[in-house]
C-alpha cells in the first residue's frame, strides 16, 4: 500500500473517532405516511395529494416538468439537513465507516430496485441531462462510426450526441418514427430503427415517453431490434441502445432493466417524487465497459479502486457505474432522501400509481379528441401514450393557450422543441373533476 493511500485511511479513521456535535443516530426509517390506502386496500388519493405542498388554489396539470416535494420526502430531506449541519465530518464518517447505515449505499439500491436491477449498475447523477452526457462522451466510438438518433428527442439528448460526436468525430444521422404522432405504430416505429442500423451503427439514441409529442415508444420492441443487429458483432462495433427514460420512470409499472435497453438515463425529481437534483444512468452490467469515466468519481462504492489508481498512477480496470458518477461535492441530503421516494410509491403501488396516471391522462385525451378546434397529437392507444398529452387548438399559439389557463389559475407548459405544443400531465395529485376542469375551459377557448 503506498504512503498516499495510508495516510487516506488513517484520515478516515481519525474522522470516524470525533465526538459528534450533539447525537447522530443510525439511519432508521422515517415514519411511513398514514391513511394512503383504505380499508379495502386501494389508495386514498385525496391523502395523497394532501402529501404534496402545492398551492391549492391552483389546478396543477404540469407537476412532471419539476418536483414538488411530498411530506415523506422533505422530513427526509430535513432529517439529513440535519445531520450534516450538526457535524460536517459526519459525510465522512457515513462514508467509510459502519456507523450510519451507509445512506449513499441505501440511495442507490432503492433506484436499483425500481428499475429491477443490480446497485453496481447504478451510476448517480444530478439529473437526466448530467446522465445522458455521461452516457454519450464516455461512450467508446471511432470516427469511421455513428450515432442514431431521432428528430423527436430533446435539446438536452440531441446535444449530448453533438457534443460528443464533435470530440470523436464520429457521424450522427437523425431520422423520423413517425408521420402523423397520433397515428403511431409501434411496429412502424421498430421497424425504421431496424432500417437505420447500419454496420456503422455504435449506438441508438431513443426517448421512452417524448416530451415533444407525449408518445411512449414500444421499448422492448426497439431493444429486440437491436440486439438481432448485433448477432454478428463484437466489443467495439456492438451498437448500445441509449434511452432517455425520465418522463416513462416512475408512471410506468415497468422494470426498465429487464427491457433490453443498455443504458437508461433519468431525473429522479419529476414522477418519483425525489429530491430536486438527483438522477441517474443505469446500464447492463456487460455494457458499462463501453463507457469512458468523464469527471473524477466521488462514489463511496469504487472509491478504494478509483482513489488507489489515482495514488499508484495505474489505468483504471474496466469501467464499472461507480466510475461513471460524476464527483464533487453535492446536496447530500437530498441524494440519502432518494429512497423516501421509493418508499413511497411502494407503500401506494407502484401499479396502482400507473394505473392512477393511465386514467386520468386517457380522459383527458378522450375529452380533448372531441373538442371541434383542437389537434391532439399524442395517440389515445394506451400502449402509446404516457402521462403527457400534447394538443394545439386552431388559431392560438401554445404560449397563448398555456397563457389563456393560467389566468383560470390552471397550470399548463408548452413542449419547449422547434414545433412547439401546449402540453397537460395529470399525475398522483390530480383529481377526476380537475380533467373535467380544464377540458371545459379548453373547450371554452378553442369555441
Amino acid at each position: 500500500m503506498t504512503l498516499a493511500r495510508r495516510q487516506l485511511l488513517k484520515s478516515l479513521v481519525a474522522a470516524s473517532l470525533v465526538p459528534a456535535i450533539g447525537r447522530i443516530d443510525r439511519i432508521r426509517p422515517l415514519p411511513q405516511p398514514r391513511r394512503l390506502r383504505g380499508l379495502g386496500g386501494e389508495p386514498d388519493w385525496l391523502a395523497v395529494r394532501d402529501l404534496f405542498p402545492l398551492a391549492p388554489d391552483w389546478t396543477h396539470l404540469s407537476s412532471f416538468l419539476f418536483v414538488s416535494h411530498p411530506k415523506p420526502v422533505a422530513d427526509a430531506i430535513d432529517h439529513f439537513r440535519k445531520k450534516l449541519d450538526s457535524d460536517a465530518m459526519w459525510i465522512e464518517i457515513q462514508a467509510f465507516t459502519d456507523t450510519e447505515g451507509h445512506p449513499f449505499t441505501v440511495a442507490k439500491q432503492a433506484l436499483a430496485n425500481y428499475v429491477g436491477g443490480a446497485s453496481s449498475e447504478i451510476c448517480l447523477t444530478a439529473n437526466t441531462t448530467t446522465a445522458l452526457a455521461m452516457a454519450y462522451h464516455g461512450l467508446r466510438i471511432r470516427p469511421d462510426q455513428e450515432i442514431v438518433t431521432t428528430e423527436h428527442d430533446h435539446y438536452s439528448h440531441h446535444e449530448s450526441i453533438r457534443y460528443a460526436a464533435a470530440r470523436s468525430g464520429c457521424g450522427v444521422r437523425y431520422i423520423t418514427l413517425f408521420d402523423t404522432p397520433a397515428r403511431a405504430d409501434p411496429a412502424e416505429i421498430a421497424d425504421r430503427i431496424a432500417r437505420a442500423i447500419t454496420p456503422k451503427t455504435r449506438a441508438v439514441g431513443v426517448t421512452w415517453v417524448q416530451s415533444s409529442t407525449g408518445i411512449k415508444l414500444p421499448l422492448e420492441r426497439i431493444a429486440e431490434v437491436v440486439a438481432r443487429a448485433n448477432r454478428a458483432r463484437l466489443g467495439a462495433d456492438r451498437c448500445l441502445l441509449i434511452v432517455d427514460g425520465v418522463h416513462g420512470f416512475a408512471n410506468q409499472d415497468v422494470d426498465v432493466a429487464r427491457t433490453g435497453v443498455d443504458f437508461f438515463a433519468s431525473g429522479a425529481h419529476k414522477w418519483l417524487f425525489a429530491p430536486r437534483g438527483t438522477g441517474f444512468l443505469w446500464g447492463k452490467a456487460d455494457a458499462w465497459p463501453e463507457l469512458r469515466p468523464t469527471i473524477p468519481s466521488f462514489d463511496w462504492e469504487t472509491i478504494n479502486t478509483t482513489f488507489g489508481v489515482w495514488a499508484d498512477r495505474k489505468d483504471l480496470p474496466p469501467t464499472q457505474a461507480g466510475f461513471v458518477s460524476p464527483g464533487g461535492f453535492v446536496a447530500y441530503e437530498h441524494v440519502f432522501a432518494i429512497p423516501a421516494a421509493v418508499e413511497l410509491h411502494r407503500t401506494i403501488g407502484r401499479d396502482k400509481i400507473a394505473a392512477r396516471i393511465a386514467e386520468l391522462n386517457a380522459a383527458f385525451r378522450e375529452g380533448a379528441a372531441k373538442i371541434p378546434g383542437l389537434t391532439l397529437h399524442t395517440p389515445r392507444d394506451p400502449a402509446l401514450s404516457g402521462g403527457i398529452s400534447c394538443f394545439e387548438i386552431r388559431g392560438m399559439a401554445p404560449g397563448q393557450i398555456v397563457a389563456q389557463l393560467a389566468q383560470k389559475k390552471i397550470r399548463t407548459t408548452t413542449s419547449p422543441y422547434k414545433v412547439s405544443y401546449a402540453r397537460v400531465s395529470a399525475g398522483i395529485m390530480n383529481k377526476p373533476e380537475e380533467i373535467e376542469l380544464v377540458l371545459r375551459e379548453i373547450r371554452a377557448l378553442a369555441a
